[in-house]
């Protein structure tokens, strides 16, 4: 028995990946061992930082925190902060990557995620600009699997979630230019823990 457990949007934007769109997800656990391969462009690298990463089970290559996001934290940071760190309350353009910022408030999420008030931070979403592959990497057992579909573009989506609120979207099935298996986004949003009042799970050494 499947469980419906979140409904979000992403902002408009002019790239053809989440593009204003209503996503759900649902939560429907499976038993095979998850696997991912990055392919075919550069990826992000990782920095050494004096602080943990609030994310500490990034995939190797797709490491993005401590080198563009650090030190912001959902509900934590606010739009002042946001400006800080990438420049801009609505994200940052890299050469192969796009990050966006959403926040959290009353109304609807696009509307305060484009308003010129200080809301707090609520999730950072970073697309690929080009294909990313994704197959044979093992992710850490942590990460739980999950399904769900981006409605007005009529894909399915593989997610995969830790407890620590980081999330990768990947193609179920061939989609326009992309291939099953390629990335969508990920998200880094509020831990399980500070949702549930409850210690969040490490990765066994």
């Amino acid at each position: 028995m499947t469980e419906c457990f979140g409904s979000f949007r992403v902002p408009r934007d002019p790239t053809p990946i989440a593009v204003g769109v209503t996503i759900m997800a649902w939560r429907q656990p499976v038993l095979k061992r998850v696997t991912v391969v990055l392919v075919g462009m550069l990826v992000a690298t990782d920095l050494p930082a004096a602080t943990p990463s609030p994310y500490p089970n990034e995939v190797n290559g797709l490491r993005f925190y401590k080198r563009y996001l650090a030190p912001l934290h959902p509900l934590q940071s606010d739009t002042k902060r946001v400006v800080e760190v990438l420049g801009s309350d609505q994200g940052l353009d890299l050469e192969d990557w796009r990050i966006r910022v959403l926040y959290s408030c009353t109304e609807d999420v696009v509307s305060c995620s484009h308003g010129p008030r200080n809301d707090p931070l609520d999730t950072i979403v970073i697309t690929p600009k080009h294909r990313v592959s994704l197959r044979r990497i093992k992710l850490p057992s942590m990460f739980s699997h999950a399904y769900g579909g981006v409605s007005e573009m009529n894909v399915t989506c593989d997610i995969y979630s830790d407890d620590f609120g980081l999330e990768y979207w990947v193609l179920s099935d061939d989609f326009q230019s992309y291939r099953k298996g390629d990335l969508l986004m990920i998200r880094y949003g509020l831990s399980r823990a500070a949702k549930r009042g409850i210690p969040p799970r490490t990765e066994p050494k």
